[in-house]
């Protein structure tokens, strides 16, 4: 009788662990909101096409831009946002760079259910490869997360808007020439 109680008690504590590392184990649920806001360029503007909200920002070569939006975690577990993965979505006019809250932290933790406000840094080079009329588009970010303090895992947010350069004039793309940019 002792052994029957001692492996249905053994057999119960196994479920209940494995259930938690199965609940631990959910890919987290991030999501973004408005309000946003821009700083490191001197124009901005907002506009609907369609179902698309795009923030049109100008290019300053060699300038970081820095884009503030609402991060949620919309699971029930506490995670932390350890910094953004190494493979992003491709853009031509933008370069990933960091990812930080209000105060200036990498790694911005979330209870369940919790936002925060968080900046993600994007460095604006390359115009001299497209043409003049030429734009990039930055609409999602790949984040590296922790649950738990050992489950890490990618998630990818799209941004409450589609953030949009265009590749300025010869003028104002200092290390443009003749024969860099294609025709267009």
């Amino acid at each position: 009788m002792l052994r029957r109680v001692l492996l249905l008690a053994s057999l119960l504590l196994l479920v209940l662990v494995g259930g938690g590392v199965a609940v631990a184990r959910s890919t987290p649920s991030l999501s973004t909101a408005g309000p946003t806001s821009v700083a490191g360029t001197e124009a901005s503007a907002t506009f609907r096409i369609g179902e698309h909200l795009v923030r049109q920002i100008r290019y300053a070569d060699a300038g970081t831009l820095r884009y503030t939006f609402r991060l949620t975690n919309g699971g029930r577990l506490p995670l932390t946002v350890v910094g953004l993965a190494a493979e992003q979505p491709d853009t031509r006019l933008f370069t990933y760079v960091s990812l930080t809250s209000a105060d200036g932290a990498s790694h911005i933790a979330l209870g369940g259910g919790e936002s925060e406000d968080v900046t993600l840094s994007l460095l604006m080079g390359g115009c001299e490869s497209l043409s003049a009329r030429a734009g990039a588009f930055v609409t999602e970010v790949v984040l590296r997360t922790r649950q738990a303090g050992m489950f890490e895992d990618e998630v990818t947010v799209t941004l409450p808007e589609e953030v949009h350069t265009g590749s300025p004039r010869e003028a104002f793309c200092p290390n443009s020439t003749a024969t860099s940019r294609p025709p267009g």
